[in-house]
């Protein structure tokens, strides 16, 4: 962010153990540590609170997120190969097996239902 180089640094050093003296100067090193740990943990409090923001927000603009997590279907997919997944899902349910994981989700769904124990192809 700053781009300080180590003979930028050592100039500062020199500079801050004239100004301030050998005496003070680890009182002062941990003066700055503390208010550089004070200053992280704000900027990670704010990125946080916007990233919280920004979910929030894409819940409110895509209500069926969480059930297309759910359902495990990928972005892109056609319509064919959503409603051909979710019914495939439905029929493992119905045989008592869990539905598919989107790790376990091949890339494209075939429109024939899957017979007991198949998986799509």
């Amino acid at each position: 962010m700053f781009d300080i180089g180590a003979m930028e640094l050592l100039v500062l050093a020199v500079v801050a153990l004239i100004v301030v003296g050998p005496k003070d100067l680890p009182r002062l090193l941990r003066t700055v540590g503390g208010m550089v740990r004070k200053a992280r943990d704000l900027s990670y409090e704010i990125r946080r609170g916007i990233e919280h923001l920004a979910d929030e927000v894409e819940r409110e603009t895509d209500p069926f997120r969480d059930e297309r997590k759910r359902e495990g279907l990928k972005p892109g997919m056609s319509p064919e190969e959503v409603t051909d997944h979710i019914m495939a899902n439905r029929a493992r349910e119905a045989t008592g097996e869990p539905a598919e994981t989107p790790a376990e989700m091949p890339a494209a769904v075939t429109a024939e239902a899957p017979k007991t124990g198949d998986k799509p192809v």
